[in-house]
């Protein structure tokens, strides 16, 4: 039998007691509770849950109206069915625009289990949906994998925290984190042990700091920490403090593992008037630690990264780009139903002549700073168009090529993709450019003018790890995007039986959107089939394939279903 706690608002108990059994004749596992006072009800509605409000229409002292009043003032998403002899159609009518579910007439008791049945079969999707809708609201705030902050709210609480701090004359300190030797952990060991040892750093860090402090990550192996109502002084102390913890070993797979870190350390006001100014001085300072391999370090004002001549990275970046140092290897991305690859993502590497190949994560952040990013993106797309001409790209087969608000934000970007378009002799249409859904959200109106420019070429804007910025669907509607990318973390999630209700969400906005998805991060045959089943347009991720050169990749798609 199936468990039913029925709260009654019934002054009558024969006829309580006649409800109660006609839903135990239908199959409930009933337990009931008859209250005839607003007080009694109130009182219920705060000690105990139920399933579903029964209610009598008309009784002495007190209506059923008012006992509706009382339950939606409660805020709670429970059935209210009224079951009276005396209600009228119109008066029922009334009651239903107010907030009832349903009327049931004394007298037609057949109608009730139905009734019943069927307002706790759509009580139930709606929690489902609010549940699935509160999930996607947290982790707009929250990374997934570590829940802790993310960059979003770590700015909220930045915010506010200045104008406390302003308004009662005190400092504040920022410290922005960065791992040293986590990319070594993760080319060994895969990212499984990455993701251990990111979650052990987390923790260290919310064990050694104050819980007044906002531990926060940042993406990668990116952390910060608010420290409010702290000078420098105190941030200098509280970094040394987080090194010592970090020095003890990591278990990752079963392995101990050594991951260090940088530290810079910004401070409000001495550093900074503004939160964006801060973050930026506290990630400056960051890489002098880091190129000191000094551990920590107070911003100084002249040590910029914007000035990275001074510490050889940016030097070094511009004669790569001269000297065509940076290589390309490219992923597919393949409709889950017909097999096919509907696009490659084009992956940039620096084949640096001492290091060895650096990913983008060594040296994207300098091109941002220096505006390198913009000669860097024009040579990825130019070097991607002439390894897959239209004659070698299957149709209707896309390059994907990732961009950043840099690049949005110079003028001339479009005409120079326009430019490369006709000098590969290149549609428009088989070019996808992709940037990340909190990059595009940090000047959305910006991005919009240029993105819609390179729209009407006709160039593809796929939006990439949706789900973990915090731009508004009504925001999204006005973008001119095509397919939307759900971020890895909420894929992998799958894997362990978690989160298919928040996917099976996103994917519904997007094709509410009329966007085509795409998940990131499939590893397994098994995540594979969910997708398939949630209607998921196509996946990308190493249970398909690997990054690989050009030349490989077309072998790959030769091989698949309708490239033979």
């Amino acid at each position: 039998m199936t468990p039913l706690r029925l709260l009654l608002v019934e002054d009558v108990e024969d006829d309580a007691t006649l409800v109660a059994r006609e839903l135990t004749a239908a199959g409930y596992d009933v337990f009931a509770m008859r209250v005839d006072t607003a007080e009694a009800l109130r009182r219920e509605l705060v000690d105990a849950q139920w399933d579903i409000v029964i209610a009598d229409y008309t009784m002495p002292g007190f209506s059923g109206s008012k006992a509706l009043a009382i339950v939606r003032e409660h805020d709670l998403d429970v059935p209210f069915i009224f079951v009276s002899g005396t209600i009228g159609e119109e008066t029922a009518v009334a009651a239903m625009r107010t907030g009832a579910q349903d009327y049931i007439v004394k007298g037609n008791l057949a109608r009730l289990a139905p009734a019943v049945e069927r307002e706790l079969s759509d009580a139930a999707v709606r929690r489902e949906h609010n549940l699935a809708n509160q999930r996607v609201a947290y982790l707009a705030y929250h990374d997934l994998l570590t829940d802790l902050p993310n960059r979003a709210l770590l700015h909220d609480r930045l915010q506010q925290a200045i104008l406390h701090a302003h308004r009662d004359e005190k400092s504040l300190a920022l410290l922005v984190l960065d791992l040293d030797g986590f990319k070594e952990v993760n080319d060994a060991l895969g990212h499984h042990a990455g993701d251990q040892v990111l979650q052990e750093v987390a923790s260290r860090l919310k064990g050694t700091l104050r819980a007044s402090d906002t531990v926060a990550r940042l993406g990668g192996d990116e952390f910060a920490v608010l420290m409010p109502a702290t000078d420098v002084n105190r941030a200098e102390l509280a970094a040394r403090k987080v090194l010592h913890d970090l020095e003890h070993p990591f278990q990752a797979d079963g392995r101990a593992v050594m991951v260090t870190a940088s530290i810079g350390i910004a401070g409000y006001p001495v550093h900074a008037s503004n939160g964006d100014k801060l973050l930026q001085r506290a990630d400056a300072a960051m890489y002098i630690a880091k190129n000191d391999k000094a551990g920590y370090s107070v911003y100084v004002a002249g040590r910029d990264p914007r000035d990275y001549e001074r510490v050889g990275l940016a030097a070094a970046l511009r004669k790569a780009i001269d000297a065509q140092q940076f290589v390309l290897d490219y992923q597919p991305i393949v409709h889950l139903r017909a097999g096919t690859t509907v696009a490659v993502e084009a992956l940039v590497r620096w084949e640096h002549p001492e290091q060895g190949r650096l990913p983008p994560a060594h040296f994207m952040r300098v091109a941002e700073h220096t505006g390198l990013i913009n000669p860097l993106t024009s040579f990825v797309v130019g070097r991607a168009l002439s390894e897959w001409p239209p004659s070698i790209l299957p149709t209707p087969c896309t390059i994907a090529v990732n961009v950043s608000p840099r690049n949005l934000h110079h003028s001339a970007f479009p005409r120079r993709i326009h430019e490369i378009l006709v000098e590969h002799g290149m549609p428009p249409s088989r070019l996808s450019i992709e940037i990340t859904e909190s990059m595009i959200m940090s000047d959305p109106n910006g991005s919009a003018r240029c993105l819609q420019i390179l729209h009407d070429m006709g160039v593809r804007i796929v939006i990439d790890d949706f789900g973990t910025g915090y731009s508004s669907l009504s925001y999204l509607r006005r973008l001119p995007v095509d397919e939307l990318k759900i971020d890895r973390s909420f894929v992998l999630g799958m894997s362990e039986g978690e989160d298919d209700t928040l996917v099976r969400c996103l994917i519904d906005v997007a094709h509410n959107l009329g966007l085509r998805v795409v998940a990131e991060g499939v590893e397994t045959a098994e995540v594979c089939q969910q997708l398939t089943e949630l209607g998921c347009d196509a996946a990308q991720g190493y249970y398909i394939s690997h990054p690989a050169p050009a030349d490989d990749v077309a072998r790959w798609m030769a091989r698949q279903r309708g490239y033979r």
